[in-house]
């Protein structure tokens, strides 16, 4: 519903709610569908899969009562979560603005990309020895697409972590922020071996010009900002990989949320990145792809339920490392392929590295929650699912050593 807001403006969410849908039946799924492709004022968070899956939905002030309505006829479930999201959109943007000095990096809320490029300046003229500044590219809009180099010994396999590729996700960057300070800076012996023990390209914003965008002018803003055809603007990055892409679980339409752009690698920002990790495809021992939200651990290959590579054994890689994931809150994962436990949308970033590459390693991420807040998740759960994350990232490494995977 927003996809041909221009720089100038600035929107404003007050009295729009956030609505938790749960579809019974599959003519549920199909009506929830069919509501997502022809309403355009309603903004759908995530896509209807199957029954019992739920769906969050936003619905501007005029709308509530008619979606409730619409729903309570055929007997679909419904949830209000929020009533008024700005509040909730205050709060989160209340934490990126209280703190904090060019040294330090606090991880009890969501960060700003100037915050994260001023820290990894930091960390690389502090730890020199160990952290390197490095550019994947530059946007539509021209901004960098920085990340770090973390290498204590040279010559070692490496790992490439990513986040931030939807510009309204603001946990991922966090993240994996978080995680590049504890490879550098934690006292955690499995990081310190870690660090030593692989090479970490790392980049926690690949989507610049759409996260400042969702800071600035519309904080659901998912896309990148490159114009398309007519009016509209961007394209999902997260679906614009070549790797069946087109296939399933995205649109064609330039006005969706999901549009999956001309082709694969259409997007500046793709492409960049697509490039560097072809400098380091030769080495590359594992590919982790961090994203909002739904608390699932996906494997390659999107498309398909079928075994495929190694699937079996990182079946049991990710499944250990869940449950490394769930001792200090209890937070629970679903692992498996995304035709099995998600939406199958293809053409991700994952799925194209463990086809090019055949790294033993390669999941996508989908962070908290899995209760309906969605990008509104409160800013007191943003410290637990970073510590929670490292503690399976380290468990990933440590299971997939244990079966002779790395």
């Amino acid at each position: 519903m927003l996809g041909t807001v221009s720089r100038e403006d600035k929107v404003r969410y007050d009295d729009f709610a956030l609505y938790k849908i749960v579809p019974e039946s599959e003519f549920h799924v199909q009506f929830l569908k069919d509501l997502q492709h022809n309403d355009k004022e309603l903004d759908f968070w995530n896509s209807p899969t199957r029954p019992g899956e739920y769906v969050s939905v936003v619905a501007p002030p005029e709308r509530k009562n008619d979606l409730e309505h619409t729903l309570k006829k055929r007997s679909i479930y419904s949830e209000l979560m929020l009533e008024n999201i700005q509040e909730a959109f205050d709060a989160q943007i209340y934490s990126r603005k209280k703190r904090s000095t060019r040294a330090e990096m606090h991880f009890t809320g969501f960060h700003t990309l100037e915050d994260i490029t001023n820290w990894f300046a930091y960390l690389a003229e502090t730890y020199s020895d160990v952290v390197t500044l490095v550019t994947a590219g530059t946007s539509f809009e021209g901004r960098n697409i920085t990340g770090v180099r973390i290498a204590r010994n040279s010559g070692r396999r490496a790992f490439f972590l990513e986040g931030g590729q939807i510009g309204a996700d603001w946990l991922s960057p966090t993240v994996v922020c978080y995680i590049v300070d504890q490879l550098v800076r934690g006292e955690d012996p499995e990081a310190l071996a870690a660090s030593q023990d692989f090479e970490w390209h790392v980049f926690p914003s690949v989507n610049p010009d759409g996260f400042e965008f969702s800071d600035n002018n519309v904080r659901l803003w998912t896309k990148n900002r490159r114009p398309t055809r007519g009016n509209n603007i961007g394209v999902d990055l997260t679906r614009n990989w070549n790797s069946q892409w087109g296939v399933n679980g995205a649109s064609h339409n330039p006005a969706d949320a999901n549009f999956i752009g001309i082709g694969p690698f259409s997007e500046p920002e793709t492409r960049a990145l697509s490039n560097y990790i072809d400098t380091i495809g030769h080495n590359l021992a594992g590919v982790l792809s961090f994203r909002g939200f739904g608390q699932r651990l996906l494997i390659p290959f999107a498309h398909s339920t079928q075994p495929i590579y190694n699937h079996d054994d990182m079946i049991i890689v990710g499944r250990r490392a869940m449950g490394s994931l769930s001792m200090k809150y209890n937070t629970n994962y679903q692992v498996g392929t995304s035709a099995a436990v998600h939406d199958g949308a293809t053409g991700v970033l994952a799925d194209w590295a463990k086809y090019r590459f055949r790294p033993p390693v390669a999941f996508t991420y989908h962070l908290r929650d899995n209760i309906g807040w969605g990008f509104l998740l409160p800013v007191a759960q943003v410290l637990p699912s970073c510590e929670e994350t490292f503690d399976s990232v380290m468990a990933i490494i440590r299971e997939a050593r244990f079966i002779n995977a790395l």
